[in-house]
């Protein structure tokens, strides 16, 4: 690691301040808005069909 050098965190956003963002990574941290690149939660596939069989 290097200061300066971007890392990848991934967590909960919890509080929007103007400039600054608190973000939960299982403690809260605070780091300015222009650094942060927002990607929506990965979210998967409803299923269509029950898991259990029909009955006869």
């Amino acid at each position: 690691m290097k200061k300066g050098q971007p890392v990848e965190l991934i967590g909960d956003v919890t509080h929007i301040d103007g400039e600054w963002v608190t973000v939960n990574l299982g403690v809260p941290v605070t780091v300015n808005i222009d650094t942060l690149r927002l990607v929506t939660a990965y979210k998967p596939p409803t299923r269509k069909a029950p898991l259990v069989d029909k009955p006869r």
